[in-house]
């Protein structure tokens, strides 16, 4: 079946969306489908990825309006260039808003959401109101519905009174690979920090990390901050200000592929402290490195973890304080629920499992 994915930013540069979309399409190509991957880029191009179509292209500068026309503009090239379409898969509510037009043709088509971006301290209230509005009248346009979380699911059909699919997100199972230098480049040992990984945004709380992390004075550990924000530099110096040259807490940048892979790898706890997320892939990606976790006890990571999280409440420096006394003090008794992390990874969240649902499921509607 030819499928056309519509939303997302350039695929070479993996966010959730992207990340969504290069190793589901990896796995429907493999299936014999043949996915074509429409992109936000800085040029207009096309290419062949691990055997699917991406198609990229320039978007406008305002960043309100460049998705959603982007969102026509591709909805329009898989009508007329890309003979044979069959299924229009929307991320996002932005794009989806063009969904009625491959409808008119007899196309299926399915909006995903893939988190609730209304809820984002970023925009002002009156935007989270307008956000919130759009994707409820999203909700209402569009007849079929996946989400990436059972918490999204849940909403839709409590809020929306429409009945969605939970799809999740996914990841790879480790494979061998020899380290990187990166653990050289910032003097880390194995097994001697914690890690954040991440984009340095206020939701997902890094500096409540660092506030705990500098409280709780170990010295028998380092905290990597790993991630960046082009976007708002005002709240990266702010996070390099309150790590106040602390030399226990290393700021690498993004890091991606084997460099990431690394660092997860080596890890002694990975931390996922934010207020607000989807099924966060970083969080899949350190249960299946079977590693302890520190978490926000909030819907998605019970989703991902289980009851398996070292809990601490959103926002709250003392909990988090707490919870790096624990691991430091009891990091031995943390080999059973890093395992059971792994297993849960295992039976739930691998690409392989993941594209067999998705498959059943555009064969369904």
């Amino acid at each position: 079946m030819k499928i056309a994915f519509i939303g997302g930013r350039n695929i070479h540069k993996l966010g959730g969306i992207e990340t969504y979309m290069y190793n589901l399409c990896t796995k429907l190509a493999e299936m014999g489908h043949e996915p074509i991957v429409y992109c936000e880029s800085d040029r207009n191009y096309e290419e062949i990825v691990n055997g699917f179509k991406v198609i990229h292209w320039t978007s406008p500068k305002s960043v309100y309006v460049c998705k959603i026309f982007l969102g026509l503009r591709s909805t329009l090239n898989a009508l007329t260039k890309q003979k044979g379409v069959k299924v229009f898969h929307y991320n996002a509510w932005p794009p989806s808003l063009w969904s009625w037009i491959p409808r008119l043709f007899g196309k299926k088509a399915i909006l995903m959401g893939h988190g609730f971006g209304w809820k984002r301290t970023k925009y002002t209230q009156k935007k989270q109101k307008i956000m919130r509005f759009m994707e409820r009248l999203a909700a209402k346009l569009n007849n079929h519905l996946v989400m990436v979380s059972q918490e999204q699911t849940d909403l839709y059909a409590r809020d929306y009174n429409r009945m969605c699919v939970t799809i999740p997100t996914a990841v790879n199972l480790p494979s061998n690979f020899n380290d990187t230098d990166i653990l050289h480049k910032n003097d880390l040992q194995k097994d001697g920090y914690y890690l954040y990984l991440g984009r340095l945004v206020q939701d997902k709380n890094p500096d409540y990390l660092i506030k705990a992390f500098v409280k709780s004075n170990t010295n028998k550990s380092k905290l990597v901050i790993a991630g960046a924000n082009d976007s708002d530099p005002e709240y990266v110096e702010y996070l390099h200000n309150l790590a106040d040259g602390d030399s226990r807490i290393v700021f690498t940048g993004a890091v991606y592929g084997l460099d990431k892979e690394t660092l997860l790898k080596n890890c002694k706890v990975f931390c996922i402290p934010s207020t607000i997320e989807g099924l966060a892939i970083t969080l899949l990606e350190a249960m299946s490195y079977a590693k302890p976790i520190i978490a926000s006890n909030i819907e998605a990571n019970r989703e991902g973890l289980g009851d398996n999280g070292i809990w601490v409440r959103p926002e709250n420096e003392e909990d988090i304080c707490n919870a790096i006394h624990y691991c430091e003090e009891n990091i031995a008794k943390l080999h059973e629920q890093a395992t059971e992390n792994y297993s849960r990874i295992e039976q739930y969240f691998t690409w392989d499992r993941i594209s067999r649902l998705y498959d059943n499921y555009i064969n369904s509607i």
